[in-house]
């Protein structure tokens, strides 16, 4: 699938309009806010993960000031992976919004019990669009600092798009695609928030 075309695939999965965003060359520092210059990374490496996200974040805002974003976020998030960073944003009233985006690369089978619940594992199972899962799970979560990955679990971990519980009961959807060279997923919680 193309990138042009995710947000709508996705969209239609989730059942609510998601528009993403992605890019592959980080913003100018020049072109910066104030805000955003006081929060940039001073690491390099750091640094140029951020200047990417940023970019992809200003694309979806139009150019504008993401000094004021917080993650997590229930309309916005953001991911990078692959030399590319990923931003998706949605309106609705859901509690939370969270993407993920891995380029290919093996994941490896013993890792899953970090990860997976035991009716997740199965012969065959995609490890890595399952990981995507997750992740975009625990950043649609809005107060995600207490969660760790096994605490969702996804009623049919075989389908591309379909719904999850955390532990304490608040209902998920997510929708993967194979897009570029990887999975995206983006995930939105219904509440409560």
């Amino acid at each position: 699938m193309r990138w042009r075309d995710a947000g709508r695939h996705l969209s239609i999965g989730l059942g609510v309009a998601v528009q993403v965003h992605t890019v592959s060359r980080p913003v100018a520092v020049a072109d910066l806010s104030t805000g955003e210059r006081a929060q940039l990374p001073r690491a390099d490496r750091r640094q140029q993960e951020w200047l990417l996200g940023r970019a992809a974040l200003k694309k979806l805002m139009d150019g504008g000031d993401t000094s004021g974003v917080r993650f997590p976020n229930r309309c916005l998030s953001l991911t990078h992976a692959a030399g590319r960073a990923v931003a998706a944003s949605c309106r609705g009233d859901q509690a939370g919004l969270g993407v993920d985006y891995e380029g290919w690369h093996t994941v490896d089978p013993r890792t899953a019990r970090y990860f997976l619940q035991e009716h997740e594992e199965r012969d065959g199972t995609d490890l890595l669009r399952l990981w995507t899962v997750k992740e975009a799970l625990y950043k649609a979560t809005p107060d995600n600092g207490q969660v760790t990955f096994l605490d969702y679990g996804t009623l049919s971990p075989e389908v591309l798009t379909g719904a999850a519980v955390d532990r304490v009961g608040r209902a998920f959807r997510y929708a993967s695609a194979p897009v570029g060279s990887g999975w995206l997923t983006v995930a939105v919680c219904h509440g409560p928030g």
